[in-house]
C-alpha cells in the first residue's frame, strides 16, 4: 500500500515538474518573439485574429505619461458626433516635455489651425520608407525646433499644452504614412504600447 502511494505521489510530482518546464519554455518563446519585431516597418499594422498586434517599438513622446485621454478613430469630440480622431491624446503632468520618437527632419513647426502649436517630423523606417510623427496642442512659445532642423530620438521639441481646439492640457500625437503623394494617419497606439490600453 505504501509503495502504491509513493508511486502515485512520485508520478504527480513528475507531472508538475513537466508542466512547469513547459510553461517556462512557452514564456521564453513569447519573450523572444516580442524582441524580434525590430525589422518590421512602421507601415505594417499587423492583424492577428482580428486584433492589432501591440508591439511598442516607439518611445513615449511625452514626459511623465499618466494616461490616454482619447483614442484613435471615431468619437464624439467638441459636441460633434462621429468625429474621426486622427491621433491619440496623451496626458502627462502639467508642463511635461514633448520629445521626438525617432531621429528625423522637422517638416513643420508652428501654428496649424485646430492643432494649435504643432511639430511634424519626417523619419525613415528600417526599409527606407518615410513616415511622419506629429505632435499638437503644445504650449505657446514652447517649440524648440524649426522647419528643416535635424532632431534625434528623445530630443525635446516643446511642452504639453492646450492650444488650438483643445479642452485641456495634453499632447495630440499622430503617426502618418504615405499613400502615393498623400499622407494619412494610422493608429499610433500599437507603436507606443506593448499591450492594448484600456
Amino acid at each position: 500500500m505504501r509503495s502504491k502511494i509513493g508511486i502515485i505521489i512520485g508520478t504527480a510530482i513528475f507531472i508538475l515538474i513537466l508542466g512547469c518546464t513547459y510553461i517556462n519554455q512557452s514564456n521564453a518563446r513569447k519573450k523572444d518573439n516580442n524582441n524580434s519585431i525590430s525589422n518590421t516597418t512602421i507601415q505594417d499594422t499587423e492583424i492577428k485574429q482580428g486584433e492589432i498586434v501591440y508591439r511598442g517599438k516607439l518611445p513615449m513622446p511625452i514626459e511623465n505619461f499618466i494616461q490616454v485621454t482619447s483614442k484613435f478613430g471615431y468619437r464624439e469630440s467638441h459636441g460633434v458626433v462621429h468625429s474621426n480622431h486622427t491621433g491619440i491624446d496623451l496626458c502627462g503632468s502639467l508642463g511635461s516635455s514633448i520629445m521626438a520618437v525617432q531621429d528625423g527632419e522637422v517638416t513643420h513647426a508652428g501654428k496649424q489651425g485646430g492643432y494649435g502649436n504643432c511639430v511634424e517630423i519626417k523619419h525613415i523606417d528600417e526599409q527606407g520608407k518615410p513616415f511622419y510623427s506629429f505632435y499638437a496642442h503644445m504650449r505657446d512659445n514652447s517649440l524648440k525646433v524649426i522647419k528643416g532642423q535635424q532632431v534625434i530620438k528623445g530630443q525635446i521639441i516643446g511642452t504639453q499644452g492646450t492650444t488650438g481646439n483643445s479642452t485641456g492640457d495634453h499632447l495630440h500625437f499622430e503617426i502618418r504614412t504615405n499613400s502615393g503623394s498623400n499622407k494619412y494617419a494610422i493608429d499610433p497606439a500599437p507603436y507606443l504600447f506593448t499591450e492594448k490600453e484600456g
